[in-house]
């Protein structure tokens, strides 16, 4: 498994779309560090962290689908999954090595977007007698882990069109989905607006579920995307006709 995810890590080292995936990520950080500079006096610490956050928290779940995609149709599109596929390993660890190596990828340009935003923080917002540092990071951090875990659903839904424009769509869609979900106790059914709730209520209690059942059951929803995927990329990993 250690060679076939250096394999992997190798394959992301050669691919430009990870420069954009890092740049477009730190568009929210970019947008608001730049409006708190201009409006300085009508911003807070409060303000400036949620206003980065929360368009961070729409972005990335879409870069991520779209990213992972993107990853696993390189194959498709090189034609490369067939000499892929039949290298001496089972073929499910090497759609696992992959998504490990998209995670690793994702999970550094989200450890670095938080850094840089709550670096920013402290220095630009430094007077202010409390920060909840420790509280911010935890949901960034919380949000940005969780997020990753859906790595699956996308590489199964590259396995299952062989279209990146597919995975382009609904990676786009999950954006207005998440959005229009957000407020509705049902958003337990949509995992980005799950984890967008779940995480945010350590930031602000009053933004996350008033039920414990609720994020019960979310987790459950949650977790039975992430094994459906799995199940669907193992039963794929076993097609010996795949090109």
């Amino acid at each position: 498994m250690k060679l076939l995810l250096k394999n992997e890590l190798i394959k992301l080292k050669r691919l430009k779309m990870v420069y954009v995936i890092l740049i477009v990520s730190l568009l929210p950080y970019v947008i608001n560090t730049g409006g708190a500079l201009i409006v300085s006096g009508d911003m807070n610490a409060d303000k400036y962290y949620y206003f980065v956050f929360n368009q961070y928290a729409i972005l990335f779940p879409t870069l991520v689908f779209i990213f992972t995609g993107f990853f696993f149709y390189t194959e498709f599109q090189n034609r490369t999954t067939l000499n892929w596929m039949s290298y001496p390993f089972d073929n499910f660890k090497l759609i696992g090595a992959k998504m490990i190596a998209a995670f690793i990828l994702l999970i550094g340009t989200s450890i670095l977007n938080h850094f840089i935003h709550l670096v920013t923080l402290i220095l630009v917002f430094r007077n202010e007698a409390e920060m909840m540092i420790p509280a911010k990071f935890f949901t960034s951090f919380l949000f940005s882990s969780l997020t990753l875990l859906i790595i699956p659903v996308a590489a199964l839904l590259v396995f299952m069109t062989r279209n990146i424009l597919s995975v382009v769509i609904a990676g786009v869609a999950f954006i207005f989905i998440t959005t229009i979900l957000l407020g509705a106790d049902f958003s337990i059914a949509f995992p980005f607006s799950f984890i967008y709730r779940l995480s945010i209520q350590f930031y602000d209690a009053s933004m996350g579920y008033d039920s414990m059942n609720l994020e019960v059951w979310g987790f459950i929803i949650l977790f039975a995307y992430i094994i459906i995927s799995l199940l669907g990329l193992y039963k794929y990993s076993r097609n010996t006709r795949m090109n």
